[in-house]
């Protein structure tokens, strides 16, 4: 096993010791200005949530239902950094999809 499969496989199961946490948030978009920056009123504010969870998949989740949830655009969504204790590991993106730090997508079932 290469190091690249040794660090993808524990990406995609990611064992770890340390709490895993994903940022929510979510902010006026300037496209819609005449909209008041939203297609229609949030449910949260956009101020930053930092949510615990097990797994990456559940990240993608949290931050799906957030969206949902708030009836957000792509230039709404300003949330899906996902941490490791206080180390950046990866990131949501609005269509739900997993990212390692590098950019490399990691697949969730």
């Amino acid at each position: 096993m290469t190091t690249d499969d040794y660090y993808r496989q524990r990406m995609t199961t990611h064992i770890t010791t340390k709490q895993l946490t994903v940022k929510l948030s979510h902010r006026s978009n300037p496209d819609l200005f005449d909209r008041g920056g939203y297609w229609d009123e949030p449910t949260d504010s956009g101020k930053t949530q930092a949510v615990k969870i097990n797994s990456f998949a559940e990240a993608s989740k949290v931050c799906s239902d957030f969206i949902r949830r708030n009836q957000l655009g792509a230039g709404n969504w300003t949330g899906g950094k996902i941490y490791e204790g206080r180390n950046y590991v990866g990131h949501v993106s609005f269509n739900g999809r997993v990212w390692d730090k590098d950019d490399n997508e990691i697949v969730v079932d």
